[in-house]
């Protein structure tokens, strides 16, 4: 079994010097090999299934029917998968790792089950809710185990490890939903889901000791605070969502502007809860408020994320509908994003210091020149320079990505570990729903939806869009630099030892 270390919380390896070297295979070795696979198996049990589903949902809606809630077998799971996201650390704190694994696991395992027996689609989507529930609680579980996990100078390979996992899915996904669909046995698509999940839930048993269960002895969860909570950041991801499916730009606005009005809110209430007795919170203290170190991290973290998110959305119909390339050429431009966030951050994970500083401020920029790039790209109808573009920006968010998540984990309060830990997951669910609303607010504002524009109104939406995004990914600059200038301040400003 592992050791529990003693610093910032219970941790599971035993006290280390940070300064030690920390290679790659310092993942792998004295007894991390056996925790590395288990956070890997889980998050990409979710990730392949989210791609895998996503490339079979058009065979399953012939054979079980339900086309008028095509949207929603993306929406419930997106929504779900923030409920598990905001609540991993509240469920590490009162069930403990271990119980925490188990836990999403079975949930995990249980919507597949239902998705691979459902009847109808009424059936899937309770499939489907279960599953996206139990996929936040697993990506947002491997954030706080890996704080828990790996010492300082090893948590942004880790980090790196499960992008790699993610643009691993973007590709085999695709291909795996594709080949199952062809066949005509779609179902195998969520069964396989189960002896993957009983693999990771091994894994668990076998390395996650007695000494990871309950830390919490202080006051429980208020219920009535705890649902108060939940149903501020539901609807504000329920608002979004449905404005976004609606295909109407004042609907957009509106679901919108409701869920930023919501997502205000809660950021108030969790403020103003903050001097509670109880440990109960969604959000890590500060969030989205530029004036600290936490605030700056997760808004450029949100920018950065929602805004390249929001641009892969049209690609593949443009590519295919507008300019005549096959339907693979659109997926897998999509894909490339996914690709280069992983190549890059595979190749900066090592940066530490000064450059993981810079890695932090030069991302940002790649995003916005990507934009950029791609604005042009539509503009002269380039494949190339808009793939290009396209890389370039998903490679910006793989330079930054892991260090800012390692900031989030080094300067969360420390009543707030797994809270600032599992929130770099909530805080990419809560900007890809967001960022989603608002692109097709602005495509169906500039006429994507009017057919009596054509193939040039198409376009002109699609760009008006890239427009505002390469706009938006530029504020993620200067707050990337705040985010740094904060950190800094605050590392200089600790009493040495």
């Amino acid at each position: 079994m592992l050791a529990e270390k003693t610093e910032e919380a219970p941790n599971i390896l035993s006290a280390q010097d940070d300064r030690t070297a920390a290679g790659w295979l310092s993942l792998f070795r004295d007894g991390n090999a056996p925790i590395s696979l288990m956070i890997a198996g889980g998050v990409a049990i979710h990730a392949l299934s989210m791609r895998v589903v996503s490339t079979a949902l058009p065979i399953v809606v012939t054979e079980i029917g339900g086309l008028r809630f095509f949207a929603w077998t993306t929406t419930v799971a997106v929504i779900t998968a923030i409920w598990g996201a905001a609540f991993a650390a509240s469920l590490v704190r009162f069930r403990g790792l271990r119980d925490a694994y188990r836990i999403s696991l079975v949930l995990f395992a249980g919507g597949s089950v239902i998705c691979a027996t459902s009847p109808s689609m009424e059936v899937f989507l309770v499939g489907r809710l279960f599953q996206g529930l139990g996929g936040g609680f697993l990506t947002a579980l491997a954030y706080a185990t890996i704080r828990r996990v790996f010492r300082e100078n090893q948590r942004t390979r880790a980090i790196v490890l499960m992008s790699g996992i993610f643009g691993a899915a973007a590709f085999t996904g695709p291909l795996v939903g594709g080949v199952l669909a062809g066949w005509g046995v779609w179902r195998w698509a969520f069964w396989i889901d189960v002896p993957f999940a009983v693999a990771v839930g091994l894994l668990t048993e076998s390395t996650l000791s007695k000494r990871t269960e309950p830390e919490s002895t202080g006051a429980g969860i208020s219920r009535t605070a705890a649902c108060a909570r939940l149903g501020l950041l539901t609807g504000s991801a329920l608002a979004v969502s449905i404005g976004s499916i609606s295909g109407d730009a004042r609907s957009s606005g509106i679901g919108l502007a409701l869920g930023a009005a919501l997502l205000f809110v809660l950021l108030r209430v969790e403020r103003e809860g903050g001097t509670s007795t109880s440990p109960f919170r969604l959000l890590p203290s500060g969030a989205y408020r530029p004036g600290n170190a936490r605030g700056a991290v997760s808004l450029t973290m949100a920018l950065i994320a929602g805004s390249t998110t929001a641009a892969t959305l049209y690609i593949p119909y443009v590519i295919t509908e507008v300019s005549g390339y096959p339907p693979i050429v659109g997926g897998y431009l999509s894909a490339l994003m996914a690709l280069c966030w992983t190549s890059a951050a595979f190749f900066t994970a090592s940066a530490e210091g000064v450059w993981a500083e810079r890695s932090i401020v030069f991302g940002p920029m790649c995003v916005c020149i990507g934009l950029t790039l791609a604005t042009y790209a539509l503009l002269f109808g380039s494949l190339f320079l808009l793939a290009y573009g396209i890389g370039l920006s998903g490679a910006g968010v793989g330079i930054a990505w892991a260090h800012l998540g390692n900031l989030m984990m080094k300067h969360a309060k420390e009543t707030e570990h797994d809270v600032s830990s599992a929130f770099i997951s909530t805080n990419q669910l809560i900007a890809m729903t967001f960022f989603s609303a608002l692109a097709g607010m602005i495509t169906n504002l500039a006429g994507f939806a009017d057919p009596t524009l054509g193939k040039s109104g198409i376009i002109t939406s699609v760009l008006s869009l890239f427009i505002c995004l390469s706009l938006i990914s530029a504020i993620s600059i200067p707050i990337s630099i705040i985010s740094v200038r904060l950190s800094t301040g605050q590392r200089s400003a600790r009493p040495r030892p």
